[in-house]
């Protein structure tokens, strides 16, 4: 019974080690990407086009945790307080800090963001989560 109960605690312990294969690593985000101008539908559970006219700009996480729109830093583009400047990865999520102050007359949603989550990350695809409630796919510059 010790033989079995000292096995046991040493597989959970090796399992507990292993990294999550979902579990997003900041280096594979470090790059440009460019949106797709697809959008997840939760209802059908399907990408669909966007077709509306609507400027989706391309975004950028760099090697010292700065979050670039367009080449500029990302508060510089949120009335909201949704997006900063700075990015972290935790649990998957994308959580920023160093926002810029609310615009005046903005109107946003009423909402407890905390982060855009990522739903797929390849070299090449990265699936996310936005605030305040639709998830884009954006390719890989190279």
């Amino acid at each position: 019974m010790k033989v079995f109960l000292s096995t046991l605690i040493v597989f959970m312990m090796l399992i507990s080690s292993c990294k999550n294969e979902n579990d997003i690593e900041p280096k594979n985000l470090i790059g440009k990407w460019r949106p797709t101008y697809e959008i997840f539908n939760d209802s059908t559970q399907k990408w669909e086009v966007i077709k509306t006219y609507m400027l989706l700009p391309d975004i950028e996480f760099t090697s010292d945790s700065k979050f670039l729109i367009n080449n500029h830093p990302g508060a510089e583009y949120d009335c909201c307080g949704y997006i900063g400047n700075q990015f972290e990865i935790v649990e998957n999520r994308v959580v920023f800090s160093g926002f810029g102050a609310p615009c005046p007359n903005a109107s946003c949603f009423s909402t407890n963001c905390k982060g855009s989550h990522i739903n797929k990350l390849t070299e090449e695809v990265l699936e996310i989560e936005q605030c305040p409630n639709a998830t884009y796919r954006y390719t890989k510059m190279k």
